[in-house]
This record gives C-alpha cells, structure tokens and sequence, in this order.
C-alpha cells in the first residue's frame, strides 16, 4: 500500500486521542454522578448504545458510507444470545461469544452482496437487509417467540455470578465500551484505518494510492458487525426480554442521525450520540405516542445548529480561534519588526 496512505496527521491523532480519553472518562464518572438503580440502568443502556454507534462509525464514519443495517445487525445478536441461552441452554458467556460471530458473518456476506452499489442503492440494499431481519424476527416464531417477543433470558453470568447488581451490570457493560473504543482508536491510527479514511474522503484518491475498496468496504462491514453483535448481546442480558419492535426502521434512522449529529468519524462521535439517544428515550418515555415527532423536531433543530456535527463542529471553532489567535499575532509582529528595520 502507498505511502501516501500511511500518513495520518499529527493534529488528527492527538485530537482522536483526547477524544478516546474524554469517552473513557465519562464512563467512568457518570455512575459517580447518579448511582441510583434507575440511573445505572439508563447508564447501562447509554454504555450499549456506545458499543454499537462505534461499530456503526467504522461505516458511516471511517468509510464515509451511510449504512441502515445496523439496527437489524443489533437484533440479529440480540437474538443469536437469547435463542443460545433459552432454546438450547448455552451458557450467557459462550452466548456472548457466539452473537458477535454470527452478526459478522451476516455483514460479511452484506458488505459482499453490496460491494458495487453506489450512493442511494447502497443505502437501499442495507434498508433492504436491515428490513429482511426485521421480518425473520417477527415470523421465525418457534425461534424468536414472533411479535410477542423472546420471554425467559437468563441474566448474564460468570464463573456462577450473575450480574444482576444494577452496578455490577453498568461496570461490565461499560467495560467492554471501553475495550471496543481503544481497539477502534487503535484501528484508526494504524496504516489500515488511514487507508479507510482516505477511501471514505475519496474513492478514487484510494484508488490512485493503491487501496483496495473490497477489502476496506469488507473490514468496515465486519467491525460493524462484530460490535453490533457484542451490543445485542448485552442488549439481550440486560433486558432479558427482546422483541422484533425494538430494531425496526426507526431504530435504524436514529442510530444513523445521532451519529452525524453527534460527529461521525470522530472517536468521540458514539458517546456523544449515546448520550442523545438515552435522553431522548428517557425525555419521551412519559410521550410514547409523540415520540417520533419529538425525536424528528428535536434532530431538525440539532442539525441545523450543528451541520457538522457537535464534535466537528466545537473541533471547527476550536481551530477558528487558533487562526484567528495567529494572525493577532502576526499583525503585532509587523510594528515591531518596522521599529527594527527602522
């Protein structure tokens, strides 16, 4: 692979390092903040969402694709874990393993029977799989328990402990979102994620560098896969009940909107928008029947306020005042250098 593609910014790794840094400390100061069991299961939910919107950010952010799989991937391992350990008794850990294995197999072969669609068919044919899920969970009845859901999930457990502690829960939820975010950052810097950014900025500058679409547009798919696999999973867990409604298309759009809000591509982008998506939930619990009113108002106004996206968009300010610091600084510098001369 070229040069030209292994050179990542120095400003950019120091930016997506601070960026992971903020994302491990707010999961570990928010239970600090509110540790009641209502807030450790709305923290719990947020550590879940922050697992599957980095997944989603290896497509949507990195490869610069717009992806509405995601939610479909989020059941499929919701309901791989739950099927594991209700039908056939696996053990919740050995479920846990067998969810992240199957939803990359199922993107994998995505990714492959997507690979030369371009823009608008490419999101169609993921709306399409994504939708294609969905129906299976409702009609595989004897599997899934159809519309009325999969009953009887057994908490998660280690060793004979079950994590059925609100806090114990949210420290090992949490932990794997912070697990997921280092290996992600990690990906990022390295010579394969800088091939990935530059094929998501511009195809046929990859191209010309000597990267290979299939291979990146494949890795993009399968890291979604796995994370969204690892998040349906503790999805399963922590609910321990699962219904076909939980990943239908709106799910699939809101997965989508939040990241760009939130800073698509930036590694602080998942957290950001896990946090909007758990305060939506939980500001629109009490206005179920309005609820996708108030999540479409409430995105028009974020969007237009933030066309960037939050983070890009305090990243862009950031960087309007160092300029506008370096040219004050220059102007002060022309008196002086005319009193030398003279």
């Amino acid at each position: 692979m070229s040069s030209r593609l292994t050179a990542l910014p120095r400003s950019l790794g120091r930016t997506n390092s601070w960026e992971l840094w903020i994302t491990i400390g707010l999961l570990l100061l928010l239970p600090m903040l509110m540790a009641t069991d209502y807030a450790l299961h709305i923290w719990t939910r947020m550590a879940i969402y922050v697992i599957l919107l980095t997944g989603l950010n290896f497509i949507n952010g990195m490869a610069g694709m717009i992806s509405l799989a995601q939610a479909g991937f989020f059941g499929l391992g919701a309901y791989a874990a739950g099927i594991a350990a209700v039908r056939f008794d696996v053990p919740p850990v050995l479920a846990l393993v067998i969810a992240p294995v199957v939803v990359t197999l199922a993107a994998l072969l995505v990714g492959m029977m997507s690979m030369r669609l371009k823009e608008i068919y490419f999101k169609m044919a993921t709306l399409g799989a994504g939708f294609v899920l969905f129906l299976l969970f409702g009609r595989m009845v004897e599997l899934t328990g159809g519309p009325n859901g999969l009953v009887g999930i057994p908490p998660f457990s280690l060793f004979g402990f079950e994590f059925t502690e609100p806090i114990v829960k949210y420290g090992f939820v949490a932990l794997l979102a912070i697990i997921g975010a280092i290996v992600a950052h990690n990906l990022l810097v390295s010579r394969t994620g800088r091939a990935l950014r530059a094929y998501g900025a511009s195809e046929p500058a990859a191209l010309a560098a000597g990267a290979s679409p299939f291979k990146l547009r494949l890795l993009a798919f399968g890291m979604s896969g796995f994370y969204a696999g690892v998040a349906g999973a503790l999805e399963a867990f922590d609910s321990r009940f699962i219904s076909p409604s939980t990943f239908d298309f709106m799910m699939a759009v809101l997965l989508v909107v939040a990241l760009v809000l939130s800073g698509a591509g930036r590694m602080i982008g998942p957290i950001l928008g896990a946090l909007l998506l758990t305060g939506i939930e939980v500001f629109a619990a009490d206005y179920a029947d309005y609820e996708p009113l108030i999540m479409g108002v409430i995105f028009l106004i974020a969007i237009q306020l933030f066309p960037r996206g939050l983070a890009g968009e305090l990243a862009a300010r950031r960087e309007d005042r160092r300029e506008r610091a370096k040219r004050e600084a220059a102007e002060q510098a022309k008196p002086d250098q005319e009193v030398v001369r003279a």
